[in-house]
């Protein structure tokens, strides 16, 4: 306790506390560490918002056979293979070309169980216009269809609004060839599916009128699962691939996106370590600073000898000292930090500095956590 009370001491008033070389030393500090929050803040957030609307648009794991397969046989065969099954709810890809106004793009349909969907994927809380009912036609009879706001945006569409999507269907007189098929529909919603080329590309509609508009009966592309522990979903899928071969196909969520989850971890290790050099750099700065108080106090280190002061306590004396400096600077970087991981949060939205052609998302939240700060 000596030891502390006379750093407190030597430290001063707080006029003379922040002096020119304490004050730099709590400035690098807070630097140091505020720029490791915000960093590890945002490539936490990264992980968490890819994982979550990877998990809310795909589902946990996802069953096809190639082609088209019949609902229950496919159940039936796979079921029995897939622990810690929570739900799971059939669904029809296809790949489309939308037009509307004159201007075309790629588009992915797929067909969806309303019955059984919403036990899978977390569409309710992606929806940002409209209704997700689809059960119902519109006015004029065309089916309803959800789109991605990305398509909304690009074609100018809105609720109410109808596109038309053309499909290629085999020709009914020779397999090599193929014949166009139009469909038109009335966008009943517009989804933010979190990721820019789900938004981009993906509409969604009722299974059985995607059925029949791409003229398959019931058959179905494959099921969308729900696993109790999405971490357990890689041993479910090789588990799959070993019974089943090149019958079935079999993909979990993290798969579906392993370069982008295997990329973050990597750049987070990486930046960490880059930042901490700031930190280093810092607490040589307080080092620099301890040395001038110790060449300062020179004459009281020797009234403190005379006096039968040991040896370790003068040095706890200057530990002491070193130690609140950088206390003061860390504290200070984790709540400059944490405003800037505010900051951020309201720049993203505002000034759109994220590409999401690049990173898929649009938008991150930041996500701060006590091992980060530790």
């Amino acid at each position: 306790m000596t030891a502390w009370y006379l750093a407190v001491r030597y430290l001063g008033s707080f006029r003379q506390f922040f002096n020119l070389s304490i004050s730099l030393s709590v400035l690098g500090m807070m630097i140091g560490v505020a720029s490791l929050v915000v960093s590890m803040a945002v490539f936490s957030g990264y992980v968490t918002t890819l994982e979550k609307t990877v998990q809310d648009a795909v589902g946990h794991v996802i069953v096809s056979k190639r082609g088209v397969a019949d609902k229950e046989e496919l159940f039936r065969e796979i079921s029995p293979h897939i622990p810690g099954l929570v739900a799971e709810t059939p669904y029809v890809f296809v790949e489309a070309i939308l037009a509307h106004k004159g201007q075309v793009t790629g588009a992915i349909v797929e067909g969806i169980d309303e019955s059984t969907v919403h036990k899978v994927l977390n569409f309710k809380a992606r929806l940002i216009d409209g209704s997700l009912d689809l059960s119902s036609g519109s006015t004029d009879g065309a089916p309803k269809a959800l789109i991605g706001k990305g398509i909304a945006k690009r074609f100018n569409l809105k609720v109410g609004d109808t596109f038309r999507m053309v499909i290629p269907l085999a020709s009914e007189f020779e397999a090599s060839s193929f014949r166009p098929k139009l469909g038109k529909f009335t966008v009943a919603g517009v989804i933010n599916f979190g990721r820019y080329d789900f938004d981009a590309r993906y509409v969604v509609m009722p299974i059985h009128r995607l059925q029949e508009f791409a003229e398959i009966g019931k058959k179905i592309s494959g099921y969308r699962l729900r696993i109790g522990d999405p971490t357990q979903t890689p041993g479910i899928v090789a588990g799959l691939r070993n019974k089943f071969g090149n019958q079935i196909s079999a993909r979990d969520w993290r798969e579906m996106n392993q370069n982008l989850f295997e990329a973050a971890k990597l750049e987070k290790a990486v930046l960490f370590f880059v930042l901490m050099i700031l930190v280093v750099a810092a607490a040589f700065n307080i080092a620099n600073t301890l040395f001038i108080s110790v060449v300062q106090r020179y004459r009281d280190i020797s009234v403190l000898k005379t006096l039968g002061a040991p040896s370790r306590m003068i040095h706890w004396v200057f530990t002491a000292q070193g130690l609140i400096v950088g206390a003061v600077g860390a504290t200070l970087g984790i709540v400059t930090g944490l405003l800037l991981c505010r900051v951020f949060e309201w720049v993203q939205v505002v000034y759109k500095i994220i590409p999401p052609e690049i990173y898929k998302l649009d938008h991150i939240d930041l996500e701060v956590r006590v091992l980060d700060l530790l």
